[in-house]
């Protein structure tokens, strides 16, 4: 989903992995909320993981979204999931998304084997679901889904995905253009 009126858009990121099992990050970008307006967005997120005796870690932690000069926007989420070697899913839920008055569930699971040593297949699926507060098109569900490719080359990580959503749901920024695109993106790891 787009805070960019599905514009190409710079961000900036710092994500750290300690070895204790925790991990913190933030995101600097501008978004556009409504199609006349651009804000600064900075979001942060915290969490920890636990691992278990077989199979999955266990993965718990909180995040938000602030919005230079459109503070009323500004929301927080709570997450708990599942993490794999080659899979993932995630539950997420915020009591005012968006600052709209309306609680939310975020559903998401993540695929990604490896091809080779450096390239890699990732699927993405999920789903806005509005658990109260929303009525009308805010009502509805919304989907989401990409798929792409990645290459690991050294520190650098260079990715192409395709991805689209379904229309309506509690998702604030709604324009009048598509609901996919294709995603280029660049990270470099130090």
């Amino acid at each position: 989903m787009s805070l960019s009126r599905s514009e190409p858009s710079a961000r900036a990121s710092l994500n750290y992995d300690a070895p204790e099992r925790w991990y913190a990050g933030a995101l600097l970008t501008r978004a556009a909320l409504l199609p006349s307006d651009r804000y600064t967005q900075l979001s942060g997120y915290a969490g920890w993981t636990i691992a278990t005796a077989d199979g999955p870690s266990l993965e718990i932690g909180l995040d938000g979204s602030h919005f230079a000069g459109a503070s009323n926007y500004d929301f927080g989420e709570a997450y708990v999931g599942l993490l794999a070697q080659r899979w993932s899913a995630r539950a997420s839920f915020s009591p005012d998304y968006y600052g709209q008055g309306t609680r939310t569930a975020y559903l998401e699971a993540n695929f990604y084997p490896a091809l080779d040593r450096q390239l890699r297949l990732f699927v993405h699926a999920g789903a806005l679901v509005p658990l109260a507060g929303a009525t009308g098109d805010a009502s509805k569900t919304r989907f989401d889904a990409s798929v792409g490719v990645g290459l690991a080359l050294g520190q650098w990580d260079l990715h192409v995905a395709a991805t689209g959503a379904s229309p309506g749901g509690p998702y604030p920024a709604v324009y009048s253009g598509r609901r996919a695109a294709l995603v280029i993106g660049a990270a470099v790891y130090f």
